[in-house]
């Protein structure tokens, strides 16, 4: 029974490690793009565009970039 105890703390602590983390990378953000001076609705408005701009770059990429590297390989050889 004490080890399945021990075994869920050490489960919470982890837990609690890997959100630590995760706030941690959200206040490098913040601070690494200044956007802990702006309001919280700017803020969300910046990062709202920011992700659209983000998805929509993967997005393209992923559809139109093995067409032009094909092209590519074809123009080579």
């Amino acid at each position: 029974i004490l080890d399945t105890y021990t075994t869920g703390l050490e489960m919470f602590s982890n837990i609690r490690r890997f959100f630590k983390f995760i706030h941690w990378l959200y206040l490098q953000y913040l601070l690494n793009t200044a956007l802990y001076m702006l309001e919280p609705w700017e803020r969300l408005l910046f990062s709202t565009l920011l992700i659209g701009i983000l998805s929509t770059a993967i997005y393209s990429a992923f559809v139109f970039l093995p067409h032009h590297v094909r092209s590519l390989m074809q123009l080579i050889s």
